[in-house]
């Protein structure tokens, strides 16, 4: 696990998690309150309404994402999480726990349908899964509606979006 306990190793984690974004950070007992610093540009288009805030967890080096609360609720929700074990706003978003690859089997005007894979990179892993996944390419409804299903068509979605129209053949993500 990294070494935590200073801003300028809280500062290098995130550096490690995000290399083209800046973070102030601040300390709390369990660890670091972290705000992307936005640009000008950023702040005059609107980008800093609704910014959520991460969490650096220091005894596990886990980055958590919370709503665009103050960082004062932020460290007192994830205060709570560690004296609880019930975290109800935070969910894990570093180190990824899971390798989504997405291979396209089938394509018309209308969906679009891939065979998903999802790898877990937990330690002990959680079972693997394997299953088609069928997008809507107009209303970008997917089926299945699981989780790791859900996180796998929004990227082949912006993944399209990337490409002008065309939808990925094969590509890989991690969450």
């Amino acid at each position: 696990m990294a070494e935590l306990q200073t801003r300028e190793q809280a500062l290098a984690y995130l550096a490690e998690m995000s290399p083209t974004e800046t973070f102030q950070v601040q300390p709390f007992p369990h660890g670091w309150v972290c705000t992307k610093i936005l640009s000008p540009q950023q702040m005059a288009s609107g980008e800093a309404v609704g910014l959520a805030r991460l969490v650096i967890d220091s005894e596990t080096g886990i980055v958590y994402v919370y709503p665009s609360w103050s960082e004062t609720m932020v460290a007192d929700a994830h205060t709570t999480f560690k004296e609880t074990g019930v975290n109800r706003a935070g969910r894990q978003i570093y180190p990824h726990q899971w390798r989504i690859t997405i291979r396209r089997m089938r394509e018309d005007e209308e969906r679009i349908e891939y065979q998903m894979t999802a790898e877990s990179l937990t330690d002990p892993p959680e079972p693997n899964q394997e299953h088609p996944l069928t997008i809507d390419k107009h209303t970008y409804l997917c089926n299945p509606t699981d989780w790791l299903s859900s996180v796998a068509m929004s990227h082949a979605e912006w993944m399209s979006r990337q490409n002008q129209g065309v939808w990925p053949e094969l590509d890989t993500t991690e969450v």
